[in-house]
């Protein structure tokens, strides 16, 4: 079942919409989580790195949050649906909507450097810099979009993309290295063939 990215309009024409959130309670006692079942396909409709919701989940429950090897979102404690996707409207306000046109259609930029985090909307083209000061800004501007702690298939990008530049360089080295052991044996040959003919002239000149 799918709701309006913006809960606020009731709207049955409104065209943004996303999965409602599915939440599975897990363990018991001090081991108790809930786990977002199909968060991935709930940031994607937002256009937002998993973790970033399931962070903003934590600031506001207090609780701890992860993601598993099998890309399972995780938020300690026991919390239904209907809880969490009230949480997700306050982020999607916060971090996904427009604050011109009130459209999810923004693009989220982090700029490290300046410490700053903003959002362009494709619909109007407002720029706007989020002035927020909340766990969750400090997280993104820690972890941007694209980076290893904003997403656990990000992060598996990341680290095959690295595999493969530094296999990239072993080969270029190795490859440097044997045209240079190429050309120090044609060198030596050369070497050779030097020595071997003034040994010739020497012995003609003592004949």
């Amino acid at each position: 079942m799918s709701v309006n990215v913006n809960r606020g309009l009731k709207d049955d024409f409104y065209r943004y919409k996303m999965p409602k959130i599915i939440a599975k309670v897990e363990g018991k006692g001090n081991g108790i989580r809930t786990v977002i079942v199909n968060m991935v396909e709930v940031a994607k409709a937002l256009n937002r790195p998993p973790m970033y919701p399931t962070k903003f989940f934590g600031t506001i429950l207090g609780a701890q949050t992860n993601f598993d090897k099998n890309e399972r979102y995780i938020v300690n404690g026991s919390h239904d649906s209907a809880k969490l996707q009230d949480i997700l409207d306050g982020f999607i306000q916060k971090y996904v909507l427009c604050s011109n046109c009130r459209n999810p259609e923004t693009d989220l930029h982090v700029s490290t450097k300046r410490q700053q985090i903003s959002t362009t909307c494709k619909a109007c083209g407002h720029f706007a810099v989020l002035n927020h000061r909340d766990k969750l800004a400090a997280y993104i501007i820690k972890c941007p979009p694209g980076s290893e702690g904003a997403s656990s298939t990000n992060g598996k990008e990341t680290k095959k993309s690295k595999r493969k530049e530094k296999n990239k360089t072993v080969n270029k080295k190795q490859t440097t290295m044997n045209r240079m052991s190429l050309q120090t044996i044609q060198r030596l040959k050369k070497a050779t063939m030097n020595m071997t003919t003034i040994g010739v002239r020497i012995r003609m000149r003592i004949r």
